[in-house]
């Protein structure tokens, strides 16, 4: 069921534990509550905007921009489009299994990525065109979370313990295991050359130099942030002045709403700046995507560390 204006009596309760240096910032986003298999658009400077509905497909992992005011979701069987206005949906793929990230590129195809798709065995990248297929990538392995593209086209995948940054012919370009990487969630790459990665279970917030050494760690495990119960930490953003937003996930199915702040943001030093989490209305977020102050006319992507648009 769609609800809207009856959110904004319960959202926003306050600003538990943390003691804020300034007044929080106010964010508009979208986020995956893989918990409770719903899909959340909430805007905090105007909360009658505000909706929740079902993602209708298991395991809904990815969140794009994809423009027409529309945002992608990647889930098992492949992904759906929805309005961000609304949140209805407009439109559905879903003839595949173990579908783990979707990107749309931009040359308008849609990328695939998952475990075992198509008949292949392993790590596949499909790219799928108006009549299907047009492109396949198999490597080896059995794990596989959310794929982006950088700014030289190549893809950093997230196996496990290890970052892969692969060609669209599936040529290694990097293969970087990380201290403490389990079920590691996503990596994009920074113009400097770093890149900047989620480290999943043993959640910490890594960034890397351009040969895997690491330059900073912020959002591990201590005492200051124990208020939020740090346990995986899964899709995040890069926001333009250099903070860091992160689904804090608190496990799967229901009843986790009450377990940790599930969302946070950290400033370039490891502060807590801004976080969000409501009970009554969740589970345990997986996804987010922050839409201040973007185009919702026209497709994003990461390519650049920030999301910005492709056009």
């Amino acid at each position: 069921m769609n609800v809207t204006a009856c959110l904004s009596t319960v959202l926003f309760g306050g600003w538990a534990v943390l003691s804020f240096g300034a007044t929080p910032p106010k964010h508009e986003f979208v986020a995956i509550d893989e918990g409770l298999g719903n899909l959340l658009h909430i805007d905090e400077n105007n909360p009658a905007n505000n909706w929740i509905v079902p993602a209708g497909q298991p395991v809904p992992r990815d969140l794009q921009l994809i423009g027409g005011g529309r945002i992608l979701v990647g889930h098992d069987t492949g992904y759906s489009e929805f309005e961000l206005t609304t949140g209805k949906l407009l439109k559905e793929v879903a003839r595949y299994k173990g579908v783990t990230s979707a990107r749309r590129l931009a040359n308008g195809h849609t990328l695939l990525v998952g475990v075992n798709l198509d008949k292949a065995k392993g790590v596949v990248l499909l790219e799928l065109g108006d009549s299907g297929v047009v492109h396949k990538t198999v490597l080896p392995g059995n794990y596989v979370r959310l794929a982006r593209e950088t700014s030289a086209g190549t893809f950093l995948l997230m196996n496990d313990t290890m970052i892969r940054e692969v060609t669209r012919e599936g040529a290694a370009v990097h293969e970087w295991t990380v201290p403490d990487f389990r079920h590691a969630w996503k990596a994009v790459r920074l113009p400097d050359g770093h890149t900047l990665a989620s480290a999943g279970y043993t959640p910490f917030l890594v960034e890397l130099d351009d040969r895997g050494g690491i330059v900073r760690k912020i959002g591990a495990k201590s005492a200051a942030l124990a208020f939020a119960n740090p346990n995986f930490y899964a899709m995040f953003q890069l926001l333009a002045n250099g903070d860091i937003v992160v689904a804090n996930w608190q496990g799967h199915g229901p009843g986790h709403g009450e377990s940790g702040v599930q969302l946070l943001e950290f400033d370039r030093a490891g502060a807590v700046v801004w976080q969000w989490s409501e009970a009554k209305l969740i589970s345990s977020l997986q996804g987010v995507l922050v839409l201040d102050g973007l185009d919702v006319s026209v497709l994003h992507d990461e390519r650049n560390g920030v999301m910005a648009p492709l056009r």
